[in-house]
């Protein structure tokens, strides 16, 4: 489908006139996952849509794997990840080039498949937590599911990967990052964003929330700044000790304080709001899906009985992890993703000129009945490994792919899987009003305005 070419191709790639930039823009800011469903119906697979840059939407499973994957040296992170940098910095999500291999070849380790067993053990001590929290409040209780997963997922970031009790802190970070991801969407939207050092209502609190996360982060690097001890093996240890190194080539030179900060944040932020995200919007499907619930449940009992979960019991728990990569497939926490081109480029017939950016939404393409039929049923069997081997390639990419697929895919997947298993074998979570639960797809897509439950323990069997 994408083959590279130097003659111009003769196609027309369809799309709004630049005359609509406004209107575009105002219905991308107010809706943009409606925005996007409309305009690919409307004009096909490959749209260049006028939103201020030079701008290629494209949903068909062929071009994202070009872009991702077959091509990817001609692809780097383009504008709307320079605009994440004033909170994330040039870390593994904005860095583009040597200095992208560099921080990923340092931080790696931290994700090895070794250290697995070590992660789930912290995630389930975490669970296991929540839990004795909740039944202090007694055996049924109403709360916000969204922040109370919130909460869990930085507590185990924190430990997982830092060393770092975060518990005392995770309502403050929570409201705090909250605040800041709406503000950096609406900064990222922006035509001509107003500079952030200039005092405006806007730029003071965009300062203010994130000099919050800021100082989390300092005290968290601070503690563990120790030049002649040992830096431990976790991922801030890794870090910290490429900043102590002193010798080497130059792609080995030490890390600065500043780039150790960049990467603490967007792993800190990352890797804990997506993966709640997700487990949100499981317990949103499990509650308009009983059955589904009660499978799930007869499998964590069926492996479990009343025991706890383990790293051992993961291959066992196949059904919790079907519906956990079913649930990403229907809401994706990195909703869209970009990329811009470096030189010229053809994808899917139409020509690509430099610094086109190109835009793949997971939301649009894993929801499309070409290569997902009967595209909004909540079916976990679509994972069954018989139906996987069946699917279009590049149709379903919840953590991108290629060279730039998240790094933190397994550490990911095995706490969703955990996750799932463990609460649903203790209580029944019960979304209120499930129906009336509205999307808000910011950088990630997240339920706007948390999510009340209800969480009722079991009783033992």
């Amino acid at each position: 489908m994408n083959t590279h070419s130097e003659t111009i191709p003769k196609k027309q790639t369809p799309g709004p006139s630049i005359w609509q930039t406004p209107a575009c823009l105002s219905a991308f800011r107010s809706d943009p996952i409606g925005f996007l469903q409309d305009i690919h119906q409307r004009y096909g697979d490959t749209v260049r849509i006028p939103l201020g840059l030079p701008l290629l939407s494209v949903t068909h499973p062929d071009s994202v794997r070009y872009v991702l994957q077959e091509h990817h040296k001609n692809y780097d992170k383009g504008k709307d990840y320079e605009r994440m940098e004033p909170v994330l910095g040039k870390g593994l999500l904005t860095a583009n080039g040597a200095e992208w291999k560099r921080h990923r070849k340092l931080a790696q380790p931290a994700f090895h498949r070794q250290r697995l067993p070590g992660f789930a053990t912290t995630m389930l001590r975490k669970i296991a937590q929540r839990l004795d929290g909740w039944h202090r409040q007694g055996s049924t209780l109403q709360l916000d599911i969204h922040a109370e997963l919130m909460a869990l997922t930085l507590e185990i970031t924190g430990e997982s990967l830092f060393s770092t009790d975060l518990s005392s802190r995770s309502a403050e970070v929570g409201l705090s990052f909250a605040e800041l991801l709406r503000m950096t969407n609406e900064y990222i939207n922006a035509l001509v964003p107003t500079p952030l050092w200039f005092p405006t209502p806007f730029t003071i609190k965009f300062r203010r929330e994130l000099a919050v996360l800021d100082r989390v982060v300092k005290k968290l690097i601070e503690a563990r700044m120790n030049p002649e001890g040992d830096t431990g093996e976790d991922l801030l240890g890794l870090l910290l000790s490429a900043h102590l190194h002193t010798e080497g080539s130059e792609q080995e030179k030490p890390l600065s304080v500043e780039e150790i900060r960049d990467e603490v944040m967007t792993l800190l932020l990352a890797g804990h709001e997506t993966t709640a995200n997700a487990l949100s919007f499981a317990f949103l499907l499990l509650t308009q899906h009983r059955d589904i619930a009660d499978k799930l449940y007869a499998e964590t009992i069926s492996v479990l009985g009343n025991r706890p979960p383990t790293y051992e019991d993961l291959p066992q728990l196949r059904y919790a992890k079907q519906v956990a990569e079913e649930v990403m497939r229907l809401y994706p926490p990195a909703w869209a993703i970009g990329r811009r081109a470096i030189a010229h480029d053809v994808i899917d017939g139409h020509a690509v000129a430099p610094g086109t950016h190109i835009l793949m939404s997971q939301f649009l393409t894993q929801r499309d009945a070409r290569f997902h039929p009967d595209p909004l049923r909540f079916d976990p069997e679509r994972f069954a490994p018989d139906q996987v081997s069946k699917r279009h390639h590049g149709a379903y990419f919840p953590f991108a792919a290629g060279p730039r697929q998240c790094i933190g895919m397994g550490f990911a997947m095995m706490e969703l899987q955990l996750v799932l298993s463990a609460l649903i074998q203790k209580v029944e979570i019960t979304v209120f009003a499930p129906e009336q639960i509205k999307l808000e797809p910011l950088i990630t897509l997240r339920p706007k305005n948390g999510m009340r439950a209800q969480v009722r323990f079991r009783q033992p069997s």
